[in-house]
């Protein structure tokens, strides 16, 4: 598990209460360093959260980088009547109301929060930690059986995961657990590199890794307490021999100066060591012009997305939604990542996430795909024998 800095550190009673969940929370609290811990009851816990989310602003307008961290996360180790939910919805049909594509799908979690700090992640210093893990692993039935064409599962979007681990013990628990079924699959979602855990769990090949992967200079200014590029790879390599399915999102792509040579550079390094069986693609967005200064150095961008950034502001300009940058900006950049694929990985699949129609219909053909048939790192049915999938790179 990753060592981190703990300013305050809650336990609720019904953790006390759970045999399993009591434990899962001992070793968490041995690994964290044993802080000094306070027990509250679910009263207590929801005068903490009241006060603690009064005066926090929505993700589109601050994110992490604007956040201070100086005294370290307040943890809350709680069962998943707490708040933290077993199971969300990803709504295609809601998302193309907004103009953007995307596959429906239910995501599983395990808690909010992550340690990675990255400066422009919606998460803030409270990491809100799931210790009854057996409740998750006994609602799959039931989840499976209401969504019965979903193979792909998502683990988890809300928080990295693979950093507490062996402590927290949820790889040991769910990846035997889809290794044993026939035709569901989890997904892990990840930039670390704490993969030691993984490599002997009997997964059967029905579980996926999907790491978030960026350039040196953006993951090094922005990516605060990720390991680098070279370390994910090195995890993906470990973890491919060790006979999982790795995936790759270059998301969000921040462009900052140089970043197409260091893509480049990146992409040789990928490529050399690691097939993944497809990568996403994304650009910097779901926030506000001002939101970006706030979290990061803007002198550090390219000059034309600077300027534009700095234009939108002046404007006064709201997103709605995701895309904060134009349509001509974005395009640019995500033809020059797929061209830089397919130059050293011509079979490798490629594909777009969350963008408009009108970039598939400008980026499409190039990809091989279109919105009403592709594959990506988390579609619910972008899994190993999807003939889209059939990388040979």
């Amino acid at each position: 598990m990753y060592p981190f800095p703990i300013r305050k550190l809650l336990v609720t009673e019904s953790v006390r209460d759970d045999a399993r969940a009591a434990a899962r929370a001992e070793r968490l609290v041995l690994a964290i360093g044993s802080p000094p811990l306070q027990v509250v009851s679910p009263d207590g816990l929801a005068r903490f959260e009241a006060e603690w989310f009064a005066n926090r602003p929505s993700a589109l307008e601050k994110r992490c980088g604007a956040m201070d961290y100086s005294e370290g996360w307040t943890v809350i180790l709680q069962t998943y009547d707490g708040g933290v939910r077993p199971a969300t919805f990803r709504d295609a049909v809601h998302e193309a109301g907004e103009g953007r594509v995307c596959q429906s799908g239910a995501e599983i979690h395990c808690a909010q929060g992550c340690y990675h700090h990255c400066a422009y992640c919606h998460c803030d210093p409270l990491f809100r930690i799931a210790c009854d893990l057996e409740t998750l692993a006994d609602a799959l039935p039931g989840l499976f059986a209401n969504n019965p064409s979903q193979r792909l599962w998502k683990f988890d979007n809300m928080t990295d995961q693979i950093t507490l681990e062996p402590e927290y013990g949820a790889s040991e628990l769910l990846v035997p657990l889809f290794g044993r079924t026939d035709d569901r699959f989890l997904l892990l979602y990840t930039k670390s590199d704490n993969v030691e855990h993984l490599l002997e769990l009997p997964h059967g090949g029905h579980t996926l890794i999907s790491w978030s992967l960026a350039p040196p200079t953006q993951a090094r200014e922005l990516e605060l307490n990720a390991p680098d590029p070279a370390a994910r790879i090195e995890a993906m390599r470990r973890c491919r021999q060790s006979g999982y399915t790795v995936r790759v999102r270059l998301s969000p792509i921040v462009p900052v100066k140089g970043w197409r040579k260091e893509m480049q550079q990146l992409l040789d390094d990928l490529f050399r060591d690691v097939r993944p069986d497809v990568i996403t693609i994304d650009i910097l967005g779901w926030c506000h012009p001002e939101t970006v200064c706030g979290f990061m150095d803007v002198g550090l961008l390219e000059p034309k997305w600077r300027e534009t950034l700095e234009r939108l502001v002046a404007e006064g300009f709201r997103t709605g939604g995701k895309h904060l940058f134009p349509h001509e900006l974005r395009a640019d950049a995500l033809r020059f990542v797929i061209e830089q694929i397919r130059a050293r990985s011509p079979g490798t699949p490629v594909s777009i996430c969350n963008e408009t129609h009108e970039m598939w219909d400008e980026l499409g053909e190039t990809m091989g795909m279109a919105p009403g048939r592709y594959v990506c790192c988390c579609g619910p049915d972008s899994v190993p024998g999807n003939p889209m999938l059939d990388a040979r790179g």
